[in-house]
């Protein structure tokens, strides 16, 4: 009877009692090696996949009884039946039969290993290559990596051995290159017309200039772009002005408008926060004149008196009595200085109508209008001195300078060549870069380990082809990545070859066969599997040979591998006490064998049929059953 606990074998709690089950069934050696080493991957959280799956087999057969085999059953081949199930009992295949079957699974990819009590049972089952005497080095995750790279092993990726491309920030950009092609081609871009003429004839007078004149200029033209760029787009007003400005047409109107729309509008927005003032009737023309003496007259010590009134005190008078400080006829103090500002801002928003007819500006008609013209002609300011320091470098770039700046337009047109030129430089020297780039290229690696790619490459930049160059780069990022696989490949294989050389040769083999399956077979005695399981994803299936006359506590060879076929040759012992009697009551499925050529058979699936009287789920506890020894 094998007690398998009382438990959910489902739970950590639950494997490790089913693994101590298991191994009281036999404890010898080997037993309480494995059942060690399973416990502690079990405490750790790396439960062996092989141990699970039969627990769960065994969980799912409780409350159900095994029927009667049916011959009528459809016939399956092996391969596939290992495909789909963990637990495989093979009846009746001749060692022939077992080692084509291994040889299939290895060409599959399915690492092997084949193990019998008895080791002389192993010297009969020959499989035809990529046979190891210890597993190989590599870790699970580098085998992955390596079996990867064989499998989409390529003749022309094999062919990169000895290959070498240039890293990739030495490679220029596209966008690089192809604004270089363009230029090269065709010279500096310019908007509007006869723009790209003004422009590669700008880019001809800056090629003669020494660095220090040119970032001089460089300054300027920056300045100049940013400028007339910050011109209101909606103000036709801006430009026009400014382009009258240019030519020192109503400076001194403009200036003083200038004065005048920036202190209104400093003024404005000071009196938004006093008290307000109104004005009762009209006032004289020297109103301002007389509030500005008698202000000076009260700072100055006077003071503002009924009788014996001062002279200034007398001529103000008639002003203060038409005037309202927050409804108050101011007399001196605070009311007097708002007074006086209330007049400033009306006398200076005369000027400012005025001024705006002159140069044919819209006059602003209320305070935010005030602000707006203020801005504008403080843009236009900038603008103007910008552009007219830019006509004048312009101007003496060269003593013979065929190039003027009569207007705006031809203004930003200058400005822009000279920034593209501080930025590309000329048609000359984007042809110079792009053969130095070509010539970089040819230099970055020995041309008996360049590829093809880097020719194609060197050919785009030295035939001005943008579209070559950017197809060419795309193809050398394809080429980097296979030298850069086939150079890890070859990296992995010596390795692989110090710990195991002839499966590195039969893999290599395979690889250039175009095989995708790279397996291995491993013949181990039982009891050295037992002692030193492999780790998790070390091997892939365990073919136990001679597996009848085993008993329950070899199941612990589950903890090598996710799946396990056992052979079971001869005559079968009886009872339920065996190995193949607990993976029978598993459920797993029997193939028989038929041709020993190709190891396929007839797999016979044991149908279920559910005990009287059993309900709820699959489990939910393995009890005692007779099951082994």
């Amino acid at each position: 009877m094998l007690d398998v606990g009382q438990s959910s074998v489902l739970d950590e709690a639950g494997l490790g009692t089913f693994v101590d089950r298991i191994a009281e069934s036999g404890p010898d050696e080997a037993t309480v090696a494995a059942r060690t080493q399973i416990s502690a991957r079990i405490a750790a959280g790396d439960t062996p996949a092989g141990v699970r799956r039969v627990a769960e087999a065994l969980a799912a057969s409780v409350a159900v009884l095994p029927g009667q085999r049916r011959p009528s059953d459809e016939p399956d081949s092996l391969i596939p039946t290992v495909r789909s199930e963990s637990l495989v009992i093979l009846e009746d295949f001749t060692d022939t039969e077992v080692a084509s079957a291994i040889s299939a699974l290895v060409a599959e990819g399915v690492r092997i290993a084949v193990t019998a009590a008895d080791t002389a049972r192993m010297d009969g089952v020959q499989a035809s290559g990529s046979v190891v005497q210890a597993l190989p080095t590599l870790t699970p995750a580098e085998q992955r990596r390596l079996r990867r790279l064989l499998a989409t092993s390529t003749p022309g990726r094999r062919a990169r051995a000895g290959q070498q491309v240039p890293p990739v920030d030495t490679l220029p950009a596209v966008d690089e290159v192809a604004e270089l092609c363009r230029r090269a081609m065709h010279g500096p871009s310019a908007a509007g017309s006869g723009g790209a003429g003004r422009a590669a004839l700008v880019h001809g007078l800056l090629e003669e200039l020494d660095p220090q004149r040119l970032d001089a200029v460089t300054q300027v033209a920056g300045c100049a772009g940013r400028t007339l760029a910050a011109l209101a787009p909606g103000r036709t007003w801006e430009r026009e002005l400014c382009s009258q400005l240019v030519h020192n047409r109503l400076r001194q109107d403009f200036e003083s408008l200038v004065s005048d729309t920036a202190q209104a509008s400093v003024a404005a927005e000071r009196t938004r926060h006093t008290p307000p003032v109104s004005v009762l009737g009209p006032l004289p023309r020297d109103a301002g004149d007389l509030l500005r003496r008698y202000l000076d007259f009260l700072n100055t010590g006077g003071r503002s008196r009924n009788v014996f009134r001062a002279g200034i005190q007398r001529d103000v008078a008639p002003v203060l009595r038409r005037l309202r400080v927050d409804g108050v006829e101011p007399v001196d103090g605070e009311p007097v200085v708002l007074a006086l500002e209330h007049i400033e801002l009306a006398e200076r928003l005369t000027r400012i109508d005025a001024g705006c007819r002159r140069l044919g500006l819209p006059a602003p008609r209320n305070g935010d209008e005030l602000a707006q013209l203020a801005d504008g002609l403080t843009r236009v300011a900038s603008a103007s001195r910008s552009v007219a320091a830019l006509r004048h470098d312009v101007l003496f770039l060269h003593p013979e300078s065929p190039l003027t700046v009569p207007d705006l337009d031809t203004a930003e047109i200058v400005a822009a060549a000279i920034l593209d030129y501080s930025l590309h430089g000329s048609a000359a020297q984007a042809a110079i870069r792009l053969d130095d780039a070509a010539r970089a290229l040819v230099e970055s690696v020995p041309a008996e380990s360049a590829p093809a790619e880097l020719w194609e490459a060197v050919g785009a930049l030295r035939g001005r082809d943008a579209d070559g160059y950017s197809t060419a780069l795309g193809r050398l990022a394809m080429a980097r990545r296979d030298i850069a696989d086939e150079i890890e490949a070859v990296e992995l294989l010596a390795r692989l070859r110090d710990s195991c050389p002839g499966l590195a040769e039969d893999w290599a083999r395979a690889a250039e066969s175009g095989a995708t399956g790279f397996g291995l077979v491993w013949p181990v005695p039982l009891e050295k599997l037992l002692t030193a399981l492999p780790g998790t994803d070390t091997l892939d299936m365990v073919i136990l040979l001679d597996a009848a006359e085993l008993g329950v506590n070899r199941l612990m060879v589950s903890g090598a591998a996710p799946r396990l076929v056992a052979v079971a040759s001869g005559a079968r012992r009886s009872g339920t006490d065996t190995l193949l009697g607990v993976l029978t009551q598993a459920g797993a499925p029997v193939v028989r064998g038929r041709t020993p050529a190709t190891g396929s058979g007839r797999v016979v699936h044991l149908p279920q049929a559910r005990r009287p009287g059993a309900s709820g789920p699959a489990v939910q506890a393995v009890g005692k059953r007779q099951a082994g020894a």
